[in-house]
């Protein structure tokens, strides 16, 4: 009899850590709440796994290869993500869309000069060459930090719409760039704008 209390309650505890173990594939409410949670800690921590489990967005698609063999591209990530907030203001089951305000810093004109200055120094061919060496990144990317750190917060939420996709495992949100733009406080769009990238 102990034998069969004993199992029942290791089979309890296991469903348990199992219910509590994060967002899954289930399209509910709880769960998109979650998942919009998961999101942003994988953004400020730049969880290079966690954002490949959750997001899907082409730019940050680039910049999470770069940082998986770089180290100084996931610092910059942590830095441009640092501040967010992520704060539900609508779930829409039907649609399956997520409505979101997010807050950053105001990362535009700050990304932007940067991104011009290295235009300005480098030819894109030299830069991509640039983008291996680790001196260089230490450098530029460390300025770029520092420059991050000064910036202020933005005096209001944007709000950007994500499309919910269900994987297998887990549920993914859609980025598009104008929801890029917003997360990172108009980082990435300032910067693919100096490079005239679509």
């Amino acid at each position: 009899m102990k034998k069969i209390i004993s199992l029942l309650l290791a089979l309890i505890l296991c469903l348990s850590f199992t219910a509590c173990s994060g967002p899954n594939a289930d399209m509910t409410e709880e769960n998109i709440t979650e998942t919009v949670a998961a999101v942003e800690t994988a953004l400020k921590n730049f969880d290079t796994d966690d954002l490949d489990k959750y997001v899907d967005s082409s730019t940050l698609s680039v910049i999470i290869g770069y940082a998986e063999s770089h180290e100084q591209f996931a610092d910059l990530g942590r830095a441009i993500f640092a501040n967010l907030e992520m704060d539900i203001t609508n779930i829409d089951m039907e649609n399956k869309t997520v409505t979101v305000t997010a807050i950053n810093k105001d990362l535009s004109a700050a990304t932007s000069e940067f991104a011009q200055s290295l235009k300005d120094s480098y030819s894109t061919f030299a830069l991509l060459r640039k983008l291996s060496d680790d001196t260089f990144l230490d450098e530029k990317l460390a300025e770029l930090q520092d420059t991050i750190a000064n910036c202020q917060l933005m005096d209001e939420g944007i709000e950007i719409v994500l499309n919910i996709e269900q994987d297998s495992k887990n549920l993914v949100f859609s980025f598009d760039s104008l929801d890029e733009d917003a997360v990172s406080g108009g980082a990435l769009s300032a910067i693919k704008e100096i490079y005239g990238i679509s």
